[in-house]
């Protein structure tokens, strides 16, 4: 089809070729003549020049966290006999999560002419500075003429997706109370000594190398070990508020990536301890406690694509108090209040030790909305700005010093190649 400036070439030429029929004058006659044939020839052009055909479409990596790099690989090649012009091309790409998606083109990319029988390789970088499930494809091919007055648009390949996960932000563990570095202990009854197989595990270092279980190593693409005697672990719950009732109009979107990026933070420092660590939200969603590199990924899938919904906060608390005891627990929210809707009472003396992440200005987080009875022995951690966790964090842990060595000193090996 032509273009804006094809048409305007065409609808000059005409208005010339008639300009010379009322006035007799050859030379506008023949300039309207001419410029109608480079129109026809430009629409004939981009008619039988060839389109090149796509082979394949790979995204790397296809599980990144936001503001990490991936990118979409493309491989084009030219069927026809005949050698194609440059083109240009230009890939559509959608993020979708729970509730929203949007969509936009890439940046147009130009290739150079591919002769017959060629193949080219296309890459680009894919943006990531939203989480959720990215898609990409099919990709649109523009063949142009020479004066770029005609072109002809082709939908070529198919799709590729890559699943974009929330930012994380290097943070310490929750900390136990002093007391309570062992809430909880996983003994079996055959476990006599310490000769006796107990289970299996993630190798943490300082493990002796000749308990490793290879082929369960192999089976979970990490390394895992053998116990041998009673294994000591703690329990950390994180409870998002994913309700979209708290959220305003103006910042709401912002502050809940804040909260998102929160709750991943604190399950991935929380793994790397090797503590037993389970996400649940307002929304019902539950994953379960796991300790290993598979349940973090579980995680992060779900809280890529989490987005705001119907939910109650007294319902998730109420939830956890009748189903686990004991452990550490971390509300990260965007609002509570005495009221039974935004209630956290119900966690009483559940849990050995609970911290309250609120994302709320300072002022709305002063006794008055927050009494100091409002959930005996739990820690409030009040953040201001969106994007100040990691600092408020920071404090909150150095504070809280741990009184015992914990179980695992160092962090997993296990983790050190996953996101």
């Amino acid at each position: 089809m032509l273009t804006p400036s094809g048409w305007l070439l065409l609808i000059g030429s005409a208005l010339l070729i008639a300009a010379g029929w009322v006035f007799g004058s050859s030379e506008l006659l023949a300039v309207g003549v001419a410029g109608t044939a480079v129109a026809v020839l430009a629409l004939a052009y981009v008619k039988v020049c060839p389109p090149l055909r796509a082979m394949s479409r790979s995204l790397k990596p296809q599980q990144i966290h936001v503001g990490s790099e991936c990118h979409v690989q493309l491989e084009l090649a030219n069927p026809s006999r005949f050698r194609a012009p440059v083109l240009r091309l230009a890939d559509e790409i959608s993020f979708s999560t729970k509730n929203s998606m949007s969509d936009f083109r890439s940046p147009d990319l130009l290739v150079a002419p591919v002769s017959s029988g060629d193949r080219l390789t296309v890459s680009y970088r894919l943006p990531t500075e939203e989480r959720g499930r990215a898609i990409t494809g099919p990709l649109t091919l523009t063949v142009a003429d020479p004066l770029s007055m005609a072109a002809r648009h082709f939908l070529v390949g198919g799709k590729a997706e890559a699943l974009v996960y929330p930012a994380v932000v290097p943070i310490k563990p929750p900390p136990r109370l002093p007391g309570n570095t062992f809430d909880a202990v996983r003994r079996s009854p055959m476990a006599q000594s310490g000769d006796e197989l107990y289970g299996l595990r993630p190798f943490q270092r300082g493990d002796d190398p000749r308990h490793i279980h290879w082929r369960s190593s192999a089976h979970h693409d990490e390394l895992i070990v053998r116990q041998f005697e009673e294994f000591s672990h703690t329990h950390t719950t994180v409870l998002l508020d994913t309700r979209s009732a708290p959220l305003d109009a103006e910042a709401g979107f912002e502050r809940f990536e804040a909260m998102v990026s929160a709750a991943a933070s604190i399950c991935r420092a929380s793994l790397r301890r090797g503590d037993q660590t389970r996400l649940t939200t307002t929304a019902d969603y539950d994953s379960g406690f796991g300790c290993d590199s598979t349940h973090l990924h579980k995680i992060y899938e779900h809280l890529a694509l989490v987005s705001p919904d119907v939910g109650s906060l007294i319902g998730a608390v109420e939830r956890l108090g009748r189903e686990h005891g004991g452990g550490l627990v971390v509300a990260v929210v965007a609002e509570a209040d005495g009221t039974e809707a935004g209630s956290l009472t119900p966690l009483g003396s559940q849990f050995t030790s609970k911290t309250v992440v609120l994302f709320a200005a300072l002022e709305q987080a002063q006794a008055g909305r927050l009494p100091p009875t409002f959930v005996p022995g739990t820690t409030l951690l009040p953040v201001d700005e969106p994007s100040g966790f990691a600092d408020a964090w920071t404090m909150h842990t150095a504070s809280h010093e741990e009184s015992s060595t914990p179980p695992f000193p160092a962090a997993s090996t296990a983790f050190d190649h996953r996101p």
